[in-house]
């Protein structure tokens, strides 16, 4: 029976399998020259069942602990599974197989070719360009790199695009349904939806697709305009665009728009189109 109140770790437990995908079943790994089959939940800590990293500790029946969790251990006499005095001592040979294990990237089956210490995927993960981003329409479930995804808005779905340059303004026809925005200048995706609010017009919102998107991050800036003389509207709005891989579909949660244009004859084409310039936040 572990004595909970001796482990004084911060945080949330992680569960077996939960987090960066090198964990959880058996995974073919690089050892040295070879390759075998490894149960990589075995390199796992017992306390936060984060991965393993050098220094690691065991107790005198082999139990395994992290150096972060040892060093939060109120009694680090006991063996916090166990409760078998006797204290931790460095456990040289796991930290020799961590060294010599690599593991693939979890984001493998999206193109990601790199394979590196066990202990090391968690931080390449943080920022994989392979990771990926999630396509929004309801029942579609197809999942890839912003490049790959890109292509499928455009081919598979018939979205329309539009390739934009930083600081350019951007012509964007407004029609119901999805635009795409694509940069290559570092693969950026940004998605605009029209949506119409009768009577007033079509409302138009922008999110950026990227996948490692924090919540409250404000890399670019988004100035949308639209111009009309013949019925003497003019109307802006600066904003920062969210950021979501859209793993959970399209955010509709906060109900906002970036824009709301009103309904115009359809005789007047240049009417209906806005302009969009993006910008990134020095």
């Amino acid at each position: 029976m572990e004595a909970e109140g001796e482990i004084g770790v911060s945080g949330r437990k992680r569960t077996r399998g939960e987090g960066s995908g090198g964990g959880g079943g058996e995974q073919m790994v690089s050892v040295g020259s070879n390759c075998g089959v490894i149960e990589l939940d075995a390199l796992d800590c017992s306390v936060c069942y984060d991965h393993l990293r050098p220094p690691v500790f065991q107790c005198v029946m082999g139990h395994i602990i992290c150096s972060s969790c040892y060093g939060n251990l109120l009694n680090k006499d006991k063996c916090h599974v166990c409760s078998i005095t006797g204290g931790y001592n460095r456990c040289i040979a796991v930290e020799q197989i961590l060294e010599s294990v690599r593991a693939p990237c979890s984001n493998n089956k999206y193109g990601c070719t790199v394979k590196m210490h066990y202990h090391e995927l968690k931080d390449h993960e943080k920022s994989c360009p392979r990771a990926p981003c999630f396509c929004p329409e309801a029942g579609c479930g197809f999942a890839g790199s912003t490049g790959v995804l890109l292509r499928h808005f455009t081919d598979d779905h018939g979205w329309p695009s539009t390739e934009f340059k930083f600081g350019r303004d951007s012509v964007l026809q407004i029609q119901e349904g999805m635009h795409v925005l694509h940069s290559r200048e570092g693969g950026r995706l940004f998605l605009v939806k029209f949506t119409p609010v009768p009577p007033f017009g079509n409302a138009a919102s922008i999110l950026r697709v990227h996948p490692h998107a924090l919540v409250g991050e404000r890399k670019f800036r988004c100035q949308v305009g639209y111009n009309c003389d013949t019925i003497g509207w003019h109307q802006y709005s600066n904003l920062h665009p969210r950021s979501t891989n859209l793993s959970n579909g399209l955010p509709v949660d906060d109900g906002s728009y970036s824009l709301v244009v009103p309904a115009v004859p359809a005789y007047l084409p240049a009417a209906n189109s806005i302009k969009i310039t993006i910008s990134r936040v020095s």
